[in-house]
C-alpha cells in the first residue's frame, strides 16, 4: 500500500505538485526510498550509456578529474566486470542521491517556515522533494540524450551550453546545475509542500525560487574556492 501512494506521490509531483498533501506522512520512508532508487537508477544507466562515446568519456574525465584527485583509493576497486562497473556506480550515486535528497527536504523545511510563517514537517519536506523524481529522472535523460547526440557535455538545458567543458571545467560544472529542469524541480516541490500548508499555491513560487537561488549559490561558492585551490596547488607545483 505504501509502494502505491509512493508512486501516486512520484506522479503528482509531476503532473500536479498540489495533489501530493493527499500522500500520508506515513509513506514518507517509502516515497523516499522510491524516488531515491529510481533517480539513482537513471543516472547510472545514462552515465554509462555516455561512457560508450569516446568525446563524452573524455569531457567526463576532465569534470571528475578534481575528484578522483581526492579520492585514490578508488583506483583500487576491482571494476573488470560490467556487473561490477554497475554496482559500483549505482552504489555511488546512491550514496550522494540520499545525501542530497535528505539536505534538500531540511532546506526546504527550513525555507518554508521562515518565508511562509508555517511550520511544515520534515516528514512533508521529504514527501515534498521526493515527489519530484520524475523532473529529475526526465531531466537526465534529457541531458543523456543531448551530450550522446552531440557528442559533448556542453549542449544541454543549461547555462553551460556557452562554454567548452574544457576551457573551465569547474566553471561548467556549476552552470550546468543552472538549468530549466532544477528550476521546474524546486518549484514543483515547493508547491507541494506550501499547499500542504493550506497556502495558495503562488507562494511555492516564491519559495522555490529562493531555495533554488541559495543552493545555487551554495555550489557556486564551492566552486570558486575549489577554483583558487587549485590555483594554489597549481603555483607550488610550477619550477
Amino acid at each position: 500500500m505504501r509502494i502505491t501512494a509512493a508512486i501516486l506521490s512520484i506522479w503528482y509531483g509531476l503532473v500536479d505538485p498540489k495533489r501530493v498533501k493527499q500522500v500520508s506522512t506515513d509513506a514518507a520512508a517509502a516515497v523516499f526510498a522510491v524516488a531515491v532508487l529510481a533517480i539513482a537508477l537513471t543516472a547510472t544507466v545514462c552515465s554509462l550509456w555516455e561512457q560508450g562515446h569516446p568525446g563524452l568519456v573524455a569531457d567526463s574525465a576532465l569534470l571528475s578529474q578534481q575528484t578522483l584527485q581526492a579520492s585514490p583509493g578508488s583506483a583500487e576497486l576491482d571494476l573488470s566486470t560490467p556487473q561490477r562497473q554497475f554496482t559500483g556506480a549505482l552504489g555511488g550515486t546512491l550514496i550522494v542521491t540520499i545525501v542530497s535528497v535528505a539536505a534538500l527536504a531540511g532546506l526546504f523545511m527550513i525555507m518554508a517556515r521562515f518565508l511562509t510563517n508555517t511550520t511544515p514537517t520534515y516528514s512533508r519536506a521529504i514527501i515534498a522533494v521526493s515527489s519530484a523524481a520524475l523532473i529529475a529522472i526526465i531531466d537526465t535523460a534529457v541531458a543523456s540524450v543531448l551530450h550522446v547526440t552531440f557528442g559533448t557535455a556542453q549542449y544541454g538545458l543549461h547555462a553551460g551550453v556557452f562554454i567548452r567543458p574544457s576551457d573551465s571545467p569547474m566553471l561548467f560544472t556549476w552552470l550546468q546545475l543552472i538549468s530549466l529542469g532544477s528550476i521546474w524541480r524546486f518549484l514543483a516541490i515547493a508547491v507541494a509542500l506550501v499547499t500542504w500548508e493550506n497556502l495558495h499555491w503562488r507562494y511555492g513560487i516564491v519559495v522555490g525560487l529562493v531555495v533554488w537561488t541559495i543552493s545555487r549559490l551554495a555550489f557556486g561558492i564551492m566552486a570558486l574556492v575549489g577554483w583558487v585551490v587549485g590555483l594554489q596547488g597549481a603555483g607550488q607545483l610550477a619550477p
